[in-house]
């Protein structure tokens, strides 16, 4: 009786539904990104990435950037950067910068300091569709920034929260800007491009100058504009860019190079470097350095020379399949005519994703500001493809909702079981929205439709049940809520573990190294989250805590299967401690 009344609400709905978005005129491309869905699907995934920006800070990169920022806005050093009281050189300041003028507008929370991301997110979406535009025309625009802002690792990126977040939409902005300027000559547009290319190398060293250098140089070559590739601008453009670095650079020079040859520094590989220069390292070792071997010393991981191939397919979801025949076509095709536009994106494509391949250290998230550019050539393709193309494509298409119903559905029986039946009601749905979708439109609209939806299915069991159920097991999470029940003075932070407690709350946070005296710490209205190991240590010494509250943690960024499985969780569990005094 509960299904048969569950089924005709749902037929009912479906039938306003489909009414209000006038679905039979869905019959070309153009009809689509014009239509109600487009818009729908646009709000819809911003309403997943809103809710993403509430969730914890998971990852121990975003943790320490977390925190960083948070140094920033309590101390002021915005030209220095330090983390746990010593030097911080890692990446550039731009995140933390951003993030640190969040936490002064709204406070301390994750909220904060993920939402500069999400809005240079926006940035790239809109400068994507403006690329797509000025190169090719508006539809192609369109669906290329809704490539963008459907794509999974997009999602993902906004929620752990990187350098590369910001780095993304700026590098599109920036040569969108400069392309508008070869082409428009507009003045505004030459300024903004060069800011752009600024900010990128703020947000994450020379690979912000590299992009947009190796994208506007493959068309002038291909093509033979010499003129363009020796044109006097260039110059006042670094000018430009050099005035945006300065701020950078001389925190750089007063925190290391005015203080050598005395200067000391670990490097990640744990080795002590005297004479160390900071200016060297930011604008060399941090990033032509891994590729040409001058920055060895703890910048090397086992990722072989295909690593970014394999990391592209998961990466680019639900596109991935329509991304790689663009490319290969794409190539084949401008080898035939040189002439075309596509040697921007191309360039933009090719040359970055060999010099990062080369790279002695690779990480999966290296290769996402390239993806924009990707975008657009994926759009163009997909908007000139033939019955017969988009036939086949359709069919290998059919995997993206495969993947994500029993994706959901092993989640929701297998791993993190389902509390509720609207976990199920949302699959169903999800469901019968797919099917009615590859019954009902024409191939093109099918394909955008199920892929994305798809997606969005995937997503949103992401941000709205997934880490949110997990985050019960992060330490910082578990600890927030009792330091703020017991109004806690000061909370002293031990290890990166413990650091997403940063943003959590609004007390008075410091890092707690082995050489501080814990008399001083352990007084009244203190607390000390850390390691078991840590924290036992040290009870029979100097430590009285009133209270020990013990919590199981795992970061949310290191899953494997046995903390997937619900049988083997518990074991996979760090202990820690909060230490209440």
């Amino acid at each position: 009786m509960f299904i048969k009344v569950l089924l005709n609400a749902f037929t009912s709905v479906k039938k306003i539904f489909l009414r209000y978005l006038k679905v039979n005129k869905l019959k070309t491309i153009k009809n689509y990104l014009s239509s109600q869905w487009y818009w729908i699907l646009f709000a819809l995934f911003t309403i997943v990435y809103i809710k993403g920006l509430f969730n914890l800070v998971y990852g121990i990169d975003a943790k320490i950037y977390a925190s960083i920022s948070r140094d920033i806005a309590e101390t002021g050093t915005w030209m220095e950067i330090y983390h746990k009281g010593g030097d911080y050189l890692d990446k550039p300041p731009l995140l933390f910068w951003l993030s640190a003028i969040s936490y002064k507008i709204f406070g301390f929370s994750p909220f904060a300091y993920k939402l500069p991301s999400f809005l240079f997110t926006l940035l790239g979406v809109f400068s994507t569709y403006k690329l797509g535009e000025l190169l090719y025309n508006k539809t192609v625009g369109k669906l290329a920034s809704f490539f963008y802002y459907s794509c999974f690792v997009i999602v993902i990126i906004n929620q752990d929260v990187r350098t590369d977040t910001i780095l993304t939409g700026i590098v599109v902005f920036s040569i969108w800007q400069l392309i508008k300027y070869l082409k428009h000559k507009t003045i505004s547009s030459f300024i903004l491009g060069f800011v752009g290319i600024g900010l990128a190398m703020l947000a994450k060293g020379p690979l912000g100058l590299m992009i947009p250098v190796l994208a506007l140089g493959t068309e002038f070559i291909i093509k033979k504009q010499w003129s363009n590739i020796f044109r006097w601008e260039w110059l006042l453009g670094l000018a430009i860019v050099a005035l945006v670095l300065f701020p950078m650079a001389y925190g750089l020079y007063t925190q290391f190079d005015a203080q050598r040859p005395d200067k000391t520094f670990n490097l990640a590989s744990g080795k002590v470097v005297q004479d160390f220069s900071g200016l060297k390292f930011y604008f060399w070792e941090q990033s032509f350095g891994r590729v040409f071997g001058g920055n060895s010393e703890g910048w090397k991981n086992d990722a072989g020379p295909f690593f970014f191939v394999h990391n592209f397919l998961w990466s680019f979801l639900p596109w991935t399949i329509i991304g790689v025949l663009a490319l290969f076509v794409k190539l084949k095709n401008n080898f035939k005519n040189v002439s075309s536009n596509e040697w921007f994106t191309l360039g933009g494509i090719i040359l970055p994703f060999i010099a990062m391949s080369m790279s002695s250290f690779k990480l999966p998230h290296y290769i996402i500001p390239i993806f924009p550019f990707w975008f657009i050539l994926t759009a163009n393709y997909f908007v000139h493809l033939n019955e017969k193309a988009l036939k086949k494509i359709n069919i290998a298409q059919l995997i993206i909702p495969f993947i994500a119903i029993m994706s959901i559905i092993g989640l929701g029986v297998f791993i993190l079981p389902f509390t509720s039946i609207l976990e199920w009601l949302f699959v169903l749905i999800l469901l019968a929205v797919i099917v009615y979708i590859h019954f009902k439109f024409e191939l093109q609209t099918k394909i955008l439709l199920s892929s994305s939806i798809s997606m969005l299915g995937i997503v949103t069991m992401l941000n709205f049940y997934f880490i949110p159920t997990l985050s019960k097991y992060d330490a910082s999470i578990q600890a927030s809520k009792i330091i703020k029940e017991r109004g806690i003075d000061n909370v002293y932070i031990v290890d990166v573990g413990s650091l997403g407690l940063d943003v959590l709350i609004e007390n008075n946070t410091q890092y707690l190294n082995h050489q501080k005296d814990l008399e001083q710490v352990a007084k009244q209205g203190n607390a000390i989250l850390g390691p078991k190991k840590w924290i036992e240590k040290r009870l029979k010494g100097t430590l009285k805590p009133k209270e020990i509250i013990v919590f199981g943690h795992r970061e949310l960024s290191r899953i494997t299967p046995k903390f997937l499985d619900p049988k083997t969780r518990g074991d996979q569990l760090t202990t820690y401690y909060l230490a209440i005094f």
